[in-house]
């Protein structure tokens, strides 16, 4: 069997890099079955998350780690005790039909964090990798879409992935909130180990375990827009007294006036010397460092 895989390259065969770039451009739904060779479970399994886990070593971050039964999270005493998640109640809980959501392993798996680099280095987005582990027939999170595209790699067990339509279209964290959509799903597919699954960001889904316990890695890609170049620019902007002058202790008409056209003449300086190939060179950088 093939090591884990490290590189873009490795992850999405048997498709070509330039294929897999075609879909995520296009932010198409790709299903395989059997891909990779079954390298999947070499990049974390059960046993080597159940060790992090007794070793302490997983993320501390409460949204990072949580329990969770169809968005509903278990009471947190039920799974953590003296301050530290412990690996038996964990157990407790996943035969109660809970699933265990970790994000941001690439932290503290270095095959993991070392894949993440080679990806972000590659595509100029932000990524990280989470792994949710369920059981029973009710999933982790009720029907939901997530705002990063996300890579599926089923590691043990099976799972039922449902899609539903129509896509969010570009969805980007802090936009109104969306109403779900009616009707049957457009996938409908078991998952094995060895699958995989390309989600594009803006897809309804739902999963549930068909049977025993299942564990699925997300790679998730974030990706930088002009919503995200605009904000970096206004945080940019704090520095200059003229945007930090308060408006309200500005009585006279005249001195308002002065402050509006200096905060507009400095905004248009800023917004013409934008270039969103620097930004966009930068993204990755300044959000993985």
């Amino acid at each position: 069997m093939r090591n884990a895989a490290s590189t873009l390259e490795e992850l999405v065969e048997p498709l070509t890099e330039a294929e897999f770039l075609a879909f995520l451009r296009e932010r198409k739904l790709v299903h395989l079955r059997a891909a990779n060779n079954g390298c999947y479970a070499q990049l974390v399994g059960w046993n080597a998350l159940r060790r992090l886990i007794e070793d302490g070593e997983y993320p501390r971050r409460p949204d990072y780690f949580r329990v969770a039964k169809e968005s509903m999270p278990a009471p947190i005493e039920r799974w953590v005790f003296d301050g530290k998640v412990d690996p038996i109640r964990l157990e407790e809980c996943l035969a109660d039909g809970f699933s265990i959501i970790i994000t941001h392993l690439d932290q503290h798996v270095p095959s993991l964090g070392a894949l993440c680099r080679n990806l972000s280095a590659r595509l100029l987005e932000t990524t990280y990798v989470g792994a949710i582990v369920t059981t029973g027939a009710e999933g982790a999170f009720r029907l939901h879409y997530d705002y990063e595209d996300l890579i599926i790699l089923q590691v043990e067990g099976t799972k039922r992935w449902q899609i539903f339509g129509p896509p969010v279209l570009n969805p980007i964290r802090g936009i109104a909130k969306q109403s779900a959509p009616q009707g049957a799903p457009i996938f409908d597919e078991v998952l094995e180990p060895g699958d995989f699954l390309f989600v594009p960001a803006g897809n309804w889904h739902h999963c549930q375990t068909m049977s025993g316990k299942s564990i699925h890695l997300g790679i998730f890609f974030t990706p930088p827009t002009g919503w995200h170049a605009a904000r970096a620019l206004t945080s940019e902007l704090l520095s200059e007294e003229v945007f930090r002058t308060p408006l309200t202790r500005v009585e006279d008409a005249s001195e308002l006036a002065a402050l509006e056209a200096a905060v507009k003449k400095r905004l248009i300086e800023k917004v013409s010397a934008m270039k969103l190939c620097e930004f966009r060179a930068e993204w990755s950088r300044m959000r993985n460092s």
